[in-house]
């Protein structure tokens, strides 16, 4: 008896928990819109810059790897940011791919730690009312009801036949 209870309130919690993914996953990619629209007039001056010498971008950033002393330090620089805005558009493209019951469990897989820490800080969890939230509090106390079920009932087998959920 105490085992099932335990069990229902473990489900409550991570049915709590869980339904908080599609809230912090929408944060989540307000914050990445936000570094990759701060990156990108950089890298389309960038593209313009050397596009005035005939260069494309990866061509100039071929030419990069040969650079020496003072070129060498402005492109390190550039090809610091280009790689930033390539990396999070391409992060961004795989979430905004996904649908919105997928898009928490791809950003679980994915994500990059810089962003989640400043999401994180931020963020404040509240009821979800819409049908993706409440798929994942749904699926929270599925998982952890049943896994504490499956637990007690494993250590119920064990030790006599006892049923400790």
């Amino acid at each position: 008896m105490i085992g099932r209870l335990f069990a229902i309130i473990v489900g409550v919690g991570v049915a709590v928990a869980g339904s908080q993914g599609p809230g912090f996953t929408l944060q989540y990619m307000q914050n990445l819109t936000g570094r990759i629209d701060e990156l990108r007039p950089i890298v389309e001056q960038f593209d313009a810059d050397v596009g005035r010498y005939g260069y494309t971008r990866q061509a100039a950033m071929a030419e990069c790897l040969t650079a020496d002393g003072l070129l060498d330090a402005l492109c390190s620089s550039y090809e610091t940011v280009v790689a930033r805005y390539e990396e999070l558009s391409a992060h961004y493209n795989e979430l905004t791919a996904a649908s919105d019951y997928v898009r928490p469990l791809v950003l679980a897989k994915s994500f990059k730690r810089d962003i989640a820490d400043s999401v994180y800080e931020e963020f404040a969890p509240a009821m979800p009312v819409t049908p993706v939230g409440l798929a994942y509090a749904g699926g929270g106390f599925i998982v952890g009801w049943g896994l504490l079920s499956f637990v007690f009932g494993l250590l119920g087998s064990m030790f006599g036949g006892r049923r400790y959920a």
